[in-house]
């Protein structure tokens, strides 16, 4: 009967709304100042015991008149309270059912329940409990409480449900959404970022083409106006045709520099999932061009006057000014090597990769969480920020690569693939990119047509 009475409250919702449509809410109380709690009452009939109605030839909703009718004193009311509660930050979900009256031990009796399917840890600041009570009888001071219910994805509840006095049972509501293919094309003309969105690419599609294609590309220099790309990537539809979740790009194409750079999206024979190619080769190389955001290369690689010391010397490596604090990313998968003060570098950390690589990054403000000498870390993971320690002038990354103990051009290191697909995944990879990229004509296709259809005011007949 619980399950019933915390399903009830969604349609009770709706009729509730239908029926004061243009009249001011039957209760509403502000319930704790810094927090958004929100009292629904839901006029039903009489409820015979804690989480119990009569049948439901006798558990109608009252009419509207009725509702009108009645005074909206909460305890003249037969009813099923709702108790909306907006997790502010520094909220626990202990002490939002604390704050609601409930008992420690049946606060605590229900989120250890929750736990089951959701880690309470991860509330976050604007997700909405539902709160469901059963208005006590008349010798007793407090409401009921029956159980909660809270949307913590958009295709995902979460509920917990009353068994008996001090014991609850958690459960999951999930419900299917739609996965539709998008195109997007366009021609650059300010940037990238700009041409993309307003060619209908949402922002985290985007990311994900920039971070595919990064390998081969600095996008803060080689990207010029009249370059053009195209996309292929999902989307997650609700019931109502709304995105919801913005799902893998599929299939790129970026035009730049008189070179026209392709990759698929692929999930191999073995699970793993990377970007490819048309050649089949992953395009996640050994190492990154840049192994910083946002940043601009202050100095070259090569002889230039040392702008401390006041005489010419060969610089080692890149200089990519940028403020202090902007995080410093390892350029490929490799172990610490080294991690702290080195000299006139100040704090540095160095890393080997595979194929007798090397990388150090130099004038760090601070170290990474956890990085230290024989840490293993992922190619992207943040290992330091930026700062200007050391025979510096100023907050920047002085990033160096060697190659088997010796010196190279960061700029110009040729950087192997990290998987080349061989034998039956490069033939079901073959089938695959003509299949995308059929679809991706057919879907372009459609959108370009749409843009130039007349409108039928224009037509003539």
């Amino acid at each position: 009967m619980i399950a019933l009475l915390l399903a009830l409250p969604k349609l009770a919702m709706l009729t509730f709304s239908y029926m004061t449509e243009g009249q001011p809410p039957i209760f509403s109380s502000s319930l704790d100042e810094s927090k958004n709690i929100e009292l629904v009452v839901l006029e039903r009939k009489k409820a015979v015991g804690p989480g119990q109605f009569a049948s439901s030839e006798d558990a109608g909703i009252a009419s509207s008149e009725e509702v009108v009718a009645e005074e909206p004193a909460l305890e003249e009311a037969d009813s099923v309270l709702e108790k909306i509660v907006r997790v502010a930050r520094g909220d626990t979900l202990m002490g939002i059912l604390l704050d609601a009256g409930l008992a420690r031990s049946e606060a605590h009796a229900a989120v250890s329940a929750l736990q089951e399917v959701y880690n309470p840890r991860s509330l976050r600041p604007g997700h909405e409990l539902v709160l469901t009570f059963v208005p006590g009888a008349e010798d007793e001071e407090d409401d009921f409480f029956a159980g909660l219910r809270m949307q913590v994805d958009v295709d995902r509840n979460v509920l917990v449900l009353r068994e008996s006095d001090e014991e609850f049972l958690a459960k999951e509501e999930q419900w299917e959404l739609q996965v539709a293919p998008f195109a997007a094309q366009g021609e650059i003309t300010s940037s990238l970022y700009n041409a993309a969105v307003g060619a209908g690419m949402p922002s985290p599609v985007l990311i994900q083409m920039i971070r595919a294609l990064s390998f081969d590309v600095d996008f803060q220099r080689d990207i010029q106006p009249g370059d053009r790309f195209e996309a292929l990537f999902e989307r997650e539809l609700d019931e109502n045709g709304q995105a919801v979740r913005e799902g893998p790009l599929l299939y790129a194409t970026l035009e730049t520099g008189g070179r026209a750079l392709r990759i698929f999206r692929y999930t191999a024979q073995d699970g793993e999932t990377d970007y490819f190619n048309d050649r089949g080769q992953s395009v996640r190389k050994t190492l990154m061009l840049t192994p910083i955001d946002g940043a601009r290369l202050s100095s070259g690689y090569g002889m230039r006057r040392h702008p401390i010391l006041g005489y010419s010397r060969m610089h080692q490596g890149l200089d990519f000014a940028a403020p202090t604090g902007t995080p410093i990313m390892a350029a490929g998968d490799g172990v610490v090597t080294h991690a702290g003060r080195k000299g006139n570098y100040g704090i540095t950390v160095e890393l080997r990769h595979p194929n007798e690589y090397t990388t150090l990054y130099a004038h760090m403000s601070r170290l990474g969480r956890g990085i230290s000498r024989g840490t293993r870390v992922k190619q992207g993971q943040v290992i330091g920020y930026v700062g200007t320690t050391g025979m510096s002038t100023g907050p920047h990354l002085h990033y160096e690569v060697h190659l088997r103990g010796q010196h190279v051009n960061p700029a110009s290191v040729d950087s192997p693939p990290g998987r080349t697909l061989e034998g039956q995944d490069l033939a079901l990879f073959k089938t695959m990119t003509e299949q995308v990229q059929a679809q991706y004509a057919a879907l372009a296709g459609k959108v370009v047509a749409d843009a130039v259809q007349p409108d039928a005011s224009s037509r003539v007949e």
